[in-house]
């Protein structure tokens, strides 16, 4: 076994305290930063909370957005089904009304028809003379 100096018992003895002491220390230094761990993580519990309430502001949003879309495209396509509404009445009236003067037309082509028919006939007889 090995004896030592009283000298070196000694600045052993004040090297255990020192780091004792640092030790010590270093503790209020551990709380501070276990607190500072505790005030991270409720913070970013709070952060999660403003999370879902921000999601929930934009999934809000999104949903007014996208109804507002459905009401201007439902406004626009009962606007174009009107404007066709329209041109079918139109379209029928003017069916019926061709229908309607298909005899007169005929009759007015056939005399054109004859007109043309005389013209011809009277220039064969101008050529055979």
């Amino acid at each position: 076994m090995e004896t030592k100096s009283r000298y070196e018992v000694i600045s052993n003895l004040e090297e255990q305290k020192r780091s004792l002491v640092r030790e010590r220390d270093n503790l209020t230094d551990s709380i501070k930063d276990k607190e500072r761990d505790v005030k991270n993580l409720v913070r970013v519990k709070e952060d999660i909370a403003k999370q879902k309430v921000d999601f929930d502001m934009k999934q809000g949003d999104a949903l007014q957005k996208l109804a507002r879309e459905k009401s201007d495209f439902n406004f626009r396509i009962a606007n174009t089904e009107d404007e066709y509404d329209r041109k079918i009445v139109d379209a029928k009236e003017d069916l019926e009304y061709f229908k309607s003067q298909v005899e007169n037309k005929k009759k007015t082509v056939n005399e054109l028809i004859k007109g043309v028919d005389e013209s011809l006939e009277r220039f064969g007889k101008l050529q055979t003379k």
